[in-house]
């Protein structure tokens, strides 16, 4: 089992490459102290290994050593690391790694860990001026709204039965719903709709926002500041439909019911502003060296798309590919 574990281990190494890794968080419960650095945590023939060697020993490691540690441990990660140490110490006092084809397998592995650092590299020091992040900043500062409000909520029961046909009218309703007949786990969508648009008409004919919430709103988080809601952004976490009903009022307008999956908003904008550049520079920053590697990469790309000079190759090319003497692959009708 140690041998396969081994296996699988270098294996994944020369699959992966030497990407750099975090290190891992071991283990579900955090230790009740902090050891230092220095602390001798174990020995491996006879050398004393410290947390900074493990730490070290992790800093380039590559993805499999995650799924290693979290599988089997750090203390198999350490054996298996210095059986690695040693095995390749072995093979490079043979000088195998100057033999082909692994010379040549070697190369290629260190080329694409070159190649994924230069990609990397492109990113991280693209470094736009000034004027093209106000640009962008300009361009696209509806990304960048954000609005205080203050909101009713009024929750339905999916699926309640709707009031009798022969029910009294929205004021007696809303009375009910006031009362705790029809509570918010009760009260069905069709009957919360009727409250709602009574309140929105209300609301639009002068009513106090704030006695209105204290009455009737459902949301026990707003409710006791007159329903007063966290600033709200384009990229806030809330249902699109709800955020683009938002930024379309003006400041002062009341909404219409907004219908959501357990109940209605009733919205009242206090003041729609745009975030400042200094707020919104670093994921502008982000962006943009975003756009600049896939513009990059595209351009490589056509520089290096190959011209077809014989399509017949290009139509079967697995005629053509097999190595030197191994039957021919079937070709598909």
């Amino acid at each position: 089992m140690k041998t396969l574990v081994l296996v699988l281990f270098i294996s994944s190494i020369l699959a992966a490459g030497a990407a750099a890794q975090q290190i891992p968080q071991v283990g579900a419960a955090a230790p009740q102290s902090t050891l230092p650095g220095n602390t001798v945590v174990a020995s491996v023939a006879g050398i004393s290994l410290t947390i900074d060697d493990v730490r070290k020993m992790l800093e380039n490691a590559p993805p499999a050593v995650t799924r290693l540690i979290q599988s089997n441990g750090v203390q198999d990660f350490i054996q298996q690391a210095f059986l690695f140490r040693h095995l390749s110490e072995l093979g490079d006092n043979l000088k195998l790694g100057e033999e082909s084809p692994l010379k040549d397998q070697i190369e290629t592995e260190r080329k694409w860990i070159v190649a994924n650092a230069m990609v990397t590299h492109e990113r991280n020091y693209y470094t736009p001026s000034e004027p093209q992040i106000s640009d962008f900043y300009q361009k696209n500062q509806a990304r960048w709204q954000q609005a205080k409000i203050k909101a009713i909520f009024l929750g339905f029961k999916a699926g309640a039965a709707p009031p009798p046909s022969d029910s009294k009218d929205v004021a007696d309703a809303a009375k009910r719903a006031l009362e705790g007949a029809h509570p918010p786990n009760q009260r069905s969508e069709e009957e919360a709709k009727k409250v709602a648009g009574d309140l929105v008409k209300q609301l639009r004919g002068g009513a106090d926002f704030s006695k209105l919430v204290e009455q009737y709103s459902d949301d026990s988080s707003s409710k006791g500041s007159g329903g007063e809601f966290p600033a709200i952004k384009a990229t806030s976490p809330y249902p699109e439909d709800l955020k683009k009903a938002i930024f379309a009022l003006h400041n002062g307008d009341i909404s219409e019911p907004i219908c959501q999956p357990t109940g209605f908003y009733i919205v009242r904008m206090e003041e729609k502003s745009v975030q400042s550049l200094n707020e919104v520079r670093e994921p502008i920053v982000q962006e943009m060296r975003e756009n600049h590697l896939k513009d990059w990469l595209t351009d490589l790309g056509k520089r290096f798309t190959p011209t077809v000079q014989n399509p017949q190759f290009f139509s079967q090319p697995q005629l053509y590919l097999q190595p030197a003497g191994a039957a021919p692959a079937p070709s598909k009708q």
